[in-house]
């Protein structure tokens, strides 16, 4: 599955079961993964090694594999931090609500 669906999925499933005093952190969360999906539509910006990265983060979450999620999280975070500023917080959120969402 492409990282727009799996992350999607994952940002509704989180906006369905946070409670309502964490609203303001997922319309934040949400804002910011649209700048990604918006990347990624145009193609541009994003090396195609961060897209490898970005593909297996957002497989590992769909599997509730957190850690790894994270992991590459913040790998992504301390080498590409220029294909990564804006966006990169809302995946970090999408990452630490998840398990929360359960």
């Amino acid at each position: 599955m492409p990282i727009f669906e799996l992350l999607s999925a994952d940002m509704e499933r989180v906006k369905a079961r946070a409670p309502p005093d964490f609203s303001r952190q997922v319309m934040d969360t949400e804002k910011r993964l649209n700048i990604l999906f918006d990347h990624l539509n145009n193609e541009d910006l994003l090396s195609a090694e961060t897209l490898e990265s970005m593909a297996t983060l957002a497989r590992a979450l769909a599997t509730k594999d957190y850690n790894t999620a994270r992991n590459i999280q913040v790998n992504l975070l301390t080498n590409k931090t220029t294909e990564c500023t804006q966006w990169m917080t809302g995946v970090k959120r999408l990452i630490d609500m998840s398990p929360v969402a359960e």
